[in-house]
């Protein structure tokens, strides 16, 4: 702890103590019910964040104005008294755990659609979100007010709940943050035009909730910039910082962007940690009362200074948080290397983008709660598992058998663990793949689990460990397209590329495949200078990746100039030139110093086939059963200690 000091220090909202500088941000899970009611999954999910440490928890945002104002399915709903009772279950099972807790209050304003809500969206002018493209109903007078009696109904109900605080949502490009802004709005009465009366709608909610409920704090979470044209700057919010704090506002939630700002709201692995904590600070110089910043963070020693250096009061973290619950106590006790990373992939933000209840590609208990190793049944001491393969579903179906008492051993054919890990952790922004590795290395090697390197499976070794259990997760072979020419000197596989086995600067290449490989490994070829064209038989790049992280993505590649060839295919490969001919029957000789095959891969599972023949508990997890990412490997590899529970 003395050498996070900062970081664990108590501090002061108002007048609550906070038994640290710690926040998890507010973040649509989709685990509410689906008419806004408090789930247990719900439950589970925010007690294991609280168990794990966290200072303050910021529950996700919550609908004032259901359904107008909801944003997605399976979203919480504060806007009834029949809420309060499950909202206080929530709330005392989150203070157990000696962390405080607010909610976060919330309308959608036009950053919503009426497949989600039935309604028309409504909004401060009828300006359609560029993102969504639907026309808002621009909101009368009257029903403002109405709108802002539900904000100040919604803040009682949490009151009565059992709530620490509550936060109004002001940021995102939401219905507070659409008044603020005049990108937004564009009223000619009171509440558009001027600074001053773009600011009344927020005022005036903030002012009544203070006056009925003086025993609950108040937080906004405020955009400190809108990264848009015409939308809130710094000095804007500055100004409007000022003037909450004056109306008796305990705290300012930093944060920026809006759903048209594209990449600045939630980013991609690209951005660098904590990049926009600068907002934070300038806000911080401004005021007496607290502020909270935070973005991207997730190293212990950098979110410490941060801290300590005056730029914040308070550091939220988000997706850190999803990644890994215990994050808090982990640090504290100063045990980083048990850290399970996040790794930005941001798919758990694409859930939600698709009204899918959250998950994580790392941390296969986020939504699982209940079921993963806190609650879990050990497995009989007696019982023994051969894992083959160390990628990711092999290295944490090892941790999940040996995590239940089973004794494994695990088998690895090269040199080092990690499979597929270390030749996707290669490509520009993917160093964090190898954070994930290196974390489930370490977890191995404190298990016990008996790992042998260098060492092929053979089915005669079942003779000698006789294991009860025999787990296949031999993962995947690249794919080469059987076509003239394909097998020529100058044609290359992504581990050629990856691992520089051959060094390529300054060349014409082309990429055969422009899935999410094909795109990376582009990525990581523009780094030398080459001149770089990608096929791809689809119609766009890149298809099924996160959209953040491809638009980022594909943004380096318009950058550097790289040639899309899609609906297209190579037909014929001779000597320093690749034929291709697109679906329309037209036909193009491209000069090529190399061509990369990046055509995906297909599952080895040669061995499992022949394992069931001789074994009678032979399972098959990851890439060997299906081609499919991390996620899906790793969640594998985690439920193969309850099959093979169930199985006994």
């Amino acid at each position: 702890m003395k050498k996070y000091s900062a970081l664990f220090s108590p501090a002061y909202i108002g007048k609550l103590l906070i038994k640290n500088r710690i926040v998890m941000a507010p973040m649509l899970s989709g685990y509410a019910m689906a008419d806004g009611e408090v789930s247990e999954q719900l439950i589970d999910y925010y007690e294991a964040r609280a168990r794990g440490g966290v200072g303050l928890i910021i529950v996700e945002a919550a609908c004032v104005d259901s359904p107008t104002g909801r944003e997605t399915f399976r979203q919480l709903n504060i806007n009834n008294p029949r809420f309060i009772a499950g909202l206080e279950g929530l709330a005392q099972q989150i203070k157990a755990y000696g962390s405080r807790v607010f909610i976060q209050l919330f309308h959608a304003g036009r950053q919503t659609s009426s497949s989600f809500t039935g309604v028309q969206p409504v909004a401060p002018s009828p300006l359609a979100c560029p993102m969504i493209k639907e026309i808002p109903r621009e909101l009368s007078i009257t029903e403002i007010k109405e709108i802002e009696k539900s904000f100040i109904n919604a803040a009682g109900y949490a009151f009565m709940a059992g709530f620490d605080g509550v936060e109004l949502h002001a940021a995102h490009g939401y219905l507070i943050n659409q008044f603020l802004s005049s990108h937004s709005n564009a009223r000619k009465d009171e509440y558009g035009g001027t600074l001053e009366n773009r600011m009344r709608f927020l005022m005036e909610i903030v002012e009544k909730i203070k006056e009925s409920f003086p025993g609950l704090l108040l937080s906004v979470r405020l955009n400190i910039d809108d990264f848009v044209p015409g939308g809130l700057d710094l000095q804007e919010s500055i100004e409007i910082s000022r003037k909450l704090e004056q109306a008796g506002v305990d705290a300012i939630d930093c944060s920026s962007g809006t759903y048209e700002s594209g990449l600045k709201s939630i980013e991609p692995s690209s951005y660098k940690e904590g990049w926009r904590v600068y907002l934070a600070a300038e806000v911080k110089k401004e005021l007496n009362i607290p502020v909270i910043g935070g973005g991207m963070l997730s190293n212990p020693a950098f979110c410490n200074q941060l801290v300590k250096s005056k730029q914040t009061d308070f550091v939220f973290l988000g997706r850190t948080f999803i990644a890994d619950g215990e994050w808090a106590n982990k640090v504290r006790e100063e045990r980083l290397e048990d850290i399970r990373p996040c790794i930005r992939c941001n798919n758990c933000i694409d859930n939600n983008f698709k009204g899918l209840m959250l998950d994580c590609t790392v941390n296969p208990g986020t939504g699982r709660e209940k079921g993963f190793s806190y609650y879990a049944k050990n497995l009989s001491d007696s019982i023994s598992a051969v894992v083959v393969g160390s990628g990711p579903a092999g290295m944490q179906a090892a941790l999940s058998l040996r995590e239940r008492g089973a004794a494994v051993t695990l088998y690895e054919k090269d040199e080092k663990m990690g499979g597929l890990m270390n030749l996707a952790s290669i490509p520009p922004y993917k160093y964090r793949i190898a954070l994930l590795r290196d974390y489930l290395i370490g977890q191995i090697k404190k298990s016990g689990v008996d790992v042998l390197l260098n060492h092929p499976f053979d089915l005669e070794e079942l003779q000698g460990k006789n294991p009860d259990y025999l787990i296949l997760a031999c993962g995947s072979q690249a794919v080469v397209p059987q076509i003239p020419g394909s097998d020529m000197d100058f044609c290359l596989g992504l581990r050629d590329v990856l691992e520089r086995r051959v060094e390529i600067y300054n060349k014409d290449v082309l990429i055969a495949g422009g899935g999410s490989n094909g795109c990376e490994v582009a990525d990581f070829l523009l780094q030398g200078g080459n001149r770089l064209a990608v096929v791809e038989q689809g119609d766009i790049l890149a298809m099924g990746m996160e959209k953040k992280n491809r638009r980022d993505l594909l943004n380096r590649l318009e950058k550097g100039q790289v040639r899309k060839m899609i609906r297209s295919q190579v037909i014929e490969i001779t000597a320093g030139q690749v034929l291709i001919a697109d679906k329309q029957g037209g036909w193009e000789i491209i000069p090529a110093d190399y061509l990369v095959w990046a055509a995906g891969f297909r599952p080895d599972n040669d061995l499992y086939f022949r394992a069931q023949k001789v074994h009678n508990n032979v399972f098959v997890i990851g890439d060997a059963f299906q081609v499919s990412g991390f996620k899906d490997a790793i969640l594998q590899g985690q439920m193969i200690a309850d099959m093979i529970k169930a199985d006994l």
